[in-house]
């Protein structure tokens, strides 16, 4: 399609309410807040719940029972073997149906025990204390932990002594006191290695939920301070292209006061357009070339019949998601730097295609171009454009400035081609 004087075929789209940006202030607060959570250690592992969320459910409960009474199992299974080898091996006469129910108690007995480590290691944390850096609660936290792994010791031998008298059904010459110092005296140092066990790995998954939680924060305010940081640039363009216009009008209105006025009305529909996009980074190409023709409009009142506007637009890419205020700047650095206030009869053509799984803009014009020593410089809005596309696609675009081989200058986009339609496909 083409457009001669900013005249032409127009797309009327709808367009759909814009959500606000989220204020810096809000992100600085959530961020306090979770920074907050991070350092009580209170996370939902092994069924704990971290301060402000719900209760841990019943299944959850159940699932984290039957995982470490599993693996309990599995120790029991592995140490009954051990003994069962050992003993043959001496040719000793044993069965494994006298030695797996001790271990499976034995081993049981830690399970039922680990929460009281886990409260511990919520309630006492050594690592929370260290990072801190707060020498006397540091202290006091070891000092639990020490007192916590002997009460574990004492309170795992004792439960140990008195199932095992039960199994015997009391039928034992080893009085039991004697059995629980005998049982102490073998198993204090196993036992406490299998607290300080599980108390580290309590407090590496700690560790990981707080990287986790960290990490997500910090994906999260590094979106919303780019989203910022696009809005910034966004009104930063509104005004450069505001005061450009209206310079324009106020050239115009000593000369021919009727087209002023057009052009103020023209004006006054190119910014109820903008202001409908209020926070909006991308937009369907379709909008994009209307606002384009509203100003080209405004420029075609500027300049009359010296000017020649074609668009070249490939139809099947209409819906295809480009930045907001992307295709004007272009055009506007072609008509300001290509031919200026004392114009010739110019031309100006504006290409849009897909190109593989990019997305090209062209914008060509027949004018002055680039000067032959300076290289093709940059004004406010094509450098901010550049800015804005880094922000939204990284290194995945490309926006150069040349000369154009049949004279005048050419600027060519390319940014990654992508729809609702396509994006719904994926």
């Amino acid at each position: 399609m083409s457009l001669s004087g900013a005249t032409g075929r127009r797309f009327r789209p709808e367009r759909k309410a814009s959500r606000p940006t989220p204020s810096l202030g809000s992100v600085a607060a959530n961020a306090a807040i979770a920074d907050g959570l991070a350092k009580t250690g209170e996370y939902s592992i092994f069924g704990l719940t971290r301060a402000g969320e719900p209760p841990v459910s019943r299944e959850r409960r159940a699932s984290f029972a039957l995982i470490l009474f599993a693996i309990a199992t599995v120790v029991a299974v592995l140490y009954s073997l051990e003994r069962y080898s050992y003993r043959r091996l001496l040719g000793q006469e044993v069965s494994l149906g006298q030695l797996v129910p001790s271990e499976l108690v034995f081993t049981y007995l830690w399970a039922l025990l680990t929460p009281l480590v886990m409260w511990m290691g919520r309630r006492f944390p050594v690592w929370a204390a260290l990072h801190a850096g707060e020498g006397r609660h540091a202290l006091r936290n070891w000092i639990a932990q020490l007192i916590a792994v002997v009460s574990f010791v004492v309170l795992h031998v004792a439960m140990f002594t008195v199932a095992s008298l039960l199994l015997a059904g009391g039928a034992t010459a080893i009085p039991a006191t004697r059995l629980f110092t005998g049982y102490l005296a073998s198993w204090f140092t196993l036992d406490a290695i299998v607290y300080c066990m599980l108390l580290a790995v309590y407090h590496a998954l700690v560790y990981y939920r707080v990287s986790q939680d960290r990490a997500l924060r910090a994906s999260q305010l590094e979106a919303k301070l780019a989203q910022a940081q696009l809005q910034v640039l966004r009104m930063q363009l509104q005004p450069h292209f505001l005061f450009n216009t209206l310079h324009t009008i106020s050239a115009l209105m000593h000369k021919d006061v009727k087209r002023a006025d057009s052009m103020i009305a023209a004006l006054s529909d190119l910014l109820r357009m903008s202001l409908r996009s209020v926070g909006v980074q991308e937009v369907e190409l379709r909008e994009e070339i209307d606002f384009l023709q509203r100003y080209l409009e405004i420029m075609s009142l500027r300049f009359g019949d010296r000017l020649t506007i074609a668009l070249d637009i490939d139809e099947q890419v209409l819906d295809a998601r480009v930045p907001t205020l992307v295709l004007q700047p272009l055009v506007e650095n072609a008509l300001r730097h290509g031919f200026g206030d004392g114009m010739r009869a110019g031309q100006v053509r504006v290409t849009v295609a897909p190109d593989g799984d990019m997305l090209r803009c062209e914008v060509v014009d027949n004018g002055r171009g680039f000067p032959v020593s300076g290289g093709a410089g940059e004004g406010v809005g094509i450098s901010n454009t550049r800015a804005r596309l880094r922000h939204l696609y990284g290194e995945r675009f490309s926006l150069e400035l040349m000369a154009n081989p049949g004279g005048g200058a050419r600027v060519s986009l390319t940014i990654p081609y992508h729809s609702l339609e396509r994006t719904a496909a994926d």
